[in-house]
């Protein structure tokens, strides 16, 4: 696909180098890319109408360009601000190296410091502009294309809260959560969210010990408004028998939990359940293979594989409730807005965020099928 969310790497200030300008050029037009290997993004997708594409362009265009302002003042704060703290570390860097081996170490060491400087600065500086620029394409696009509202970065750890994913017993200890997307909204009478999620398991006390241990998912909740707020009651944990085996063990040795099976032998040996089997009669099983046709993970949850062929899905079942996992194979964000200093264009992103959104509502139309079809 190969398509740029961006002008062609002009600027948003003129004529004239920048560190930011040359370092999003460099880096590429989004942070991330549609989940897949780097530099190879999915194909976008964006199954608009005719009419929706022109609704969107008319309520999006006056958004981008306000949105394009704002990071146009953010992006000369933040580049004379680097250039600055740049110098600051070159200087110090020669005066440092100068005292250790003469001109040549001090100059060295100053070039050292710079680079360093920059690429730690940089970073910092784009993650706030992306991820609220980010945040308004999908408010609006998903409200107008599937009612769902994007919540703010900033409430995101308050709409799911490490308890919750607690509650699941899933997993042993997490220590870290990142929600880089979450959307919310009403489907067909009940609650529903769906989130890009990250874990990072292990305890505050061993989170060295556990780097690269994490896992990505496309989360979908659903909850009915008859849904109990007492969660100690019925549980069911459907695990992939082809998760990591921590994974897999995690309910039985972490939270106690016992296996028992559904006597559907085709399921069984794909899936492992603990807890209450009888949720799942054949209406809930069958609706696992949709679920099962987004998976695109391969078995080491570090690269794409062809969808209908990668990890299968975590479920958490309780009175009224269902949580659906799916891995992902990269959590870098999917289609995302330019870096700064690059300006936002209706042409470019809206067919890109309504790839990506149709691909999230996807996964709620699956979840909401298994819903249906659970027998309690």
């Amino acid at each position: 696909m190969g398509r740029r969310l961006s002008g062609q790497g002009h600027g948003m200030t003129g004529a004239g180098w920048s560190i930011l300008g040359t370092l999003s050029r460099l880096r590429g037009p989004w942070r991330g890319r549609q989940f897949g290997d780097p530099g190879r993004p999915r194909a976008i997708s964006p199954r608009l109408t005719a009419a929706e594409a022109e609704a969107l362009r008319v309520r999006l265009t006056p958004v981008l360009a306000r949105l394009t302002a704002e990071r146009a003042a953010i992006f000369r704060r933040a580049e004379t601000e680097l250039r600055l703290k740049t110098g600051v570390a070159a200087l110090a860097g020669l005066g440092l190296g100068w005292t250790m081996g003469g001109l040549p170490g001090a100059l060295g060491l100053a070039a050292l410091a710079a680079v360093f400087a920059v690429l730690l600065l940089a970073g910092r500086v784009q993650e706030a502009p992306r991820s609220i620029a980010k945040h308004v394409i999908l408010n609006k696009m998903g409200q107008m294309l599937y009612g769902l509202s994007s919540v703010a970065p900033g409430a995101r750890a308050q709409a799911l809260p490490l308890g919750r994913i607690d509650g699941w017993r899933l997993f042993g200890p997490v220590h870290t959560v990142t929600i880089d997307d979450r959307l919310e909204g009403l489907r067909d009478g009940q609650r529903v969210a769906v989130s890009r999620v990250g874990l990072q398991f292990g305890t505050a006390g061993n989170r060295s010990t556990e780097n690269g241990a994490g896992l990505c998912f496309v989360l979908t909740e659903i909850t009915a408004p008859e849904a109990p707020d007492d969660l100690s009651g019925a549980l069911t944990v459907v695990v992939a028998e082809d998760a990591p085996a921590q994974a897999r063990a995690a309910p039985g040795l972490t939270h106690g939990l016992s296996v028992s099976q559904t006597g559907d032998a085709a399921f069984d040996a794909r899936y492992r359940v603990y807890g209450d089997a009888e949720v799942l009669g054949p209406a809930a099983r069958a609706a696992f293979a949709g679920i099962e046709a987004l998976a695109r993970a391969d078995r080491t949850a570090t690269r794409e594989v062809a969808p209908g062929s990668g990890l299968r899905p975590w479920v958490v079942i309780r009175p009224g409730r269902l949580v659906v996992l799916t891995p992902l194979a990269l959590f870098d964000g999917a289609l995302e807005p330019p870096l700064l200093p690059q300006p936002l264009l209706a042409e470019a992103l809206i067919p890109a965020f309504a790839s990506d959104l149709a691909s999230l509502n996807d996964h709620l139309t699956v979840a909401l099928t298994l819903m249906k079809g659970l027998s309690r």
